[in-house]
């Protein structure tokens, strides 16, 4: 879960966060450039795609907590596992990360 606006998803990729979910889909599409992409390859399209997801991220009203509370609770139940508590950062340090990715 995003430690910042408390939102899923966030991917976590060779230990550092990567929030929000056109951020991570950019991302997944540069480190795997090597597999089929999720963004078309045409600029135009991929502006549209990118528009749609920028329009539900913001007029959505999406909300993880309320709207999928299966999955915050399976998050829960995963960050309760040793395996998964010790690969991932503490939360503070990950706050203090993402703040510092903001304020650049």
């Amino acid at each position: 879960m995003n430690p910042v606006h408390k939102q899923i998803p966030v991917l976590i990729h060779n230990g550092k966060p990567i929030c929000e979910s056109m951020i991570i889909i950019k991302y997944i599409d540069e480190v795997w450039n090597d597999r089929a992409p999720l963004l078309p390859s045409d600029p135009y399209q991929r502006a549209h795609a990118r528009f749609g997801a920028d329009y539900i991220d913001k007029k959505g009203n999406f909300s993880a907590t309320v709207d999928c509370p299966g999955i915050v609770e399976w998050a829960g139940r995963c960050l309760e596992k040793e395996t998964v508590s010790k690969s991932i950062s503490d939360p503070q340090k990950l706050h203090e990360a993402i703040m510092e990715m903001i304020e650049k």
